[in-house]
């Protein structure tokens, strides 16, 4: 090598350095140094002379090799990264510049390459890239890279699509009995399972749900594919030396290339929302009524956000008498929203939604304290008071610190607390934790009363009556109608009031509508009714006047 080219030489300790001579022989090395040799493997006789396109192994079809041939045509600077290889046959990301020179001063005679190994900082990129799209805990897809892979596949090819998406049910019970380490077990399971069906693409869209998408040669194929993914899902899972089974509502749909992604998630999610509806946890198919419901369910969702903010619930309350003096003692405060269309809605009409949604949260915590600003209102100047009955949701009691809230409520309202009673749910029983026991023992601890609705019709065990610090029961109105014909309605009713006042309850019968039921249940010892009997729901104004 000439003197005046290596006096020019940069001291390079890091970067591979070599120069190629282009009058001759056509890009072959005639210097390396030390660097070039270490990143390669290769020693300085095994490279001089050589092309050193010979690096690129068989990867001689990488886009970027076109980019260095029109740099050389044009004697320009070029900077491109490629695929590497050295001596041992393992590869490296090379960030390889190239600029012309010239020793005589004019035209480029040689061109000098600078060599850097980037493959550490390459990789780094590369799973930082594919940490964003992929789910932390299992590994598959996240549900923004999910809708950007259908997407793609749906403009590859025109067969149709299948997507499927898949609950687990009750997977809030897992991570409560087990543990929250337990249920993140079990989402990794099922992630496998769901991979290992050869689905095109999977992922994790939420919590507890999943998603998968897969081409199918015919549209008839979409009924065999789901069946196999069901029988992946069905074999109990092993974690923790606990064997559990699980339940999964499914809900799919077919397409094509004219839908885009984010149609087909959506309307696999409308149909899975009627599978999680269904008793038995149906496999369903996407249908138009689908569509109707969820546009129906974010129509709703608005208004009644907008209904929040316009203040359009308030409550109607129902009297409760005592059975054996016909005094007013007690009354329901019952839900009801003030819709501008369509007139008063009764709360079967829109409390799944609201707990579904979780506006519950806002409508109770704003019921709750009117209430109790009307129970300290009525109250105020009577000498025997009225007790308020309240109905909690359960998710109250899951997403909210009701001993606080509860007492909150009553300082700022003024209200005694012997003026409130909650009534809770019998599916709220069932969730018999120790945390949930310590909600109520706090909630008594103030003084509010509790009490379970429709007590008989759901979850009934009598074990609740020993557990849980209740002051109520509530028998339910199925029980009452028709209570004269029936000998054992008559039974079970006799029994829940002497099981009652053996552990200190007060009863509430509901739904009494005839002279004759209420002299019955009177006779039984019953100590409250409600019904028509004694009056209708009706606003707050009307109920002071009657109270």
């Amino acid at each position: 090598m000439p003197e005046g080219i290596a006096a020019r030489l940069p001291d390079l300790s890091r970067d591979g350095l070599a120069i190629s001579d282009l009058r001759e022989k056509g890009m072959a090395l005639v210097y390396v140094n030390r660097a070039f040799q270490d990143i390669t493997g290769y020693s300085s006789d095994e490279l001089i002379g050589r092309n050193c396109r010979f690096l690129q192994g068989s990867d001689r079809l990488q886009p970027e090799i076109q980019s260095i041939r029109e740099a050389i045509a044009r004697r320009a600077d070029v900077t491109v990264t490629l695929k590497n290889y050295r001596k041992d046959g393992s590869w490296f990301w090379n960030e390889l510049s190239l600029s012309p020179m010239s020793i005589s001063g004019g035209e480029p005679t040689h061109y000098i390459g600078l060599m850097r190994d980037v493959t550490t900082s390459r990789v780094a990129a590369a799973q930082i890239a594919q940490s964003t799209r992929a789910d932390m805990l299992t590994g598959v897809l996240n549900r923004y890279a999910f809708v950007e892979d259908v997407d793609i596949l749906l403009r590859q090819g025109e067969r149709p699509m299948l997507l499927i998406k898949i609950d687990m049910a009750r997977f809030h019970d897992i991570n409560e009995g087990y543990g929250y380490d337990v249920g993140d077990q079990v989402l990794m399971q099922i992630a496998r399972r769901l991979t290992n069906t050869g689905a095109a693409l999977v992922c994790r869209t939420g919590s507890n749900e999943f998603a998968l998408a897969q081409p199918l040669g015919h549209a008839d194929e979409a009924q065999t594919a789901i069946e196999m993914i069901r029988q992946s899902l069905a074999p109990r899972y092993l974690v923790a030396g606990a064997t559990i089974g699980i339940r999964f509502a499914m809900g799919y749909v077919v397409g094509t290339q004219t839908t885009d992604a984010i149609t087909l998630v959506r309307r696999a999610g409308a149909a899975l929302h009627r599978s999680k509806s269904s008793a038995f946890l149906d496999i369903c198919a996407f249908s138009a009524e689908d569509d109707r419901r969820a546009r129906n369910r974010l129509r709703m969702t608005s208004e009644m956000q907008q209904a929040l903010e316009h203040d359009e619930f308030d409550f109607h309350y129902q009297p409760q008498v005592d059975l054996a003096t016909g005094t007013i003692v007690g009354a329901e405060a019952l839900l009801r929203w003030h819709h501008g269309l369509f007139g008063i809605q009764s709360p079967d009409k829109f409390i799944g939604h609201a707990e579904d949604t979780g506006l519950i949260l806002d409508i109770s915590a704003r019921g709750l304290r009117t209430v109790a600003d009307f129970a300290a209102r009525v109250n105020r100047d009577r000498q025997v008071p009225i007790a308020f009955s309240f109905n909690v949701s359960p998710l109250e009691f899951k997403l909210r610190d009701m001993p606080k809230f509860v007492s909150d409520v009553l300082t700022a309202s003024g209200a005694d607390a012997a003026w409130i009673k909650l009534e809770l749910t019998e599916s709220l029983m069932v969730e018999s934790s120790a945390e949930m026991l310590s909600i109520m023992r706090h909630l008594r601890e103030l003084g509010v009363g509790l009490s379970i609705d429709d007590f008989g019709t759901g979850y009934a065990n009598l074990r609740y009556l020993e557990d849980f610090p209740l002051t109520e029961i509530k028998i339910d109105r199925g029980f009452v109608k028709g209570l004269a014909q029936s000998r054992s309605k008559r039974v079970i009713i006799e029994s829940i009031i002497r099981i009652s006042r053996e552990l200190g309850f007060h009863v509430v019968a509901e739904g009494i509508e005839t002279e004759v039921e209420r002299t019955l249940l009177r006779d039984m010892d019953c100590d409250f009714g409600q019904g028509f009997l004694f009056g209708r729901p009706v606003d707050a104004a009307r109920f002071a006047s009657l109270a």
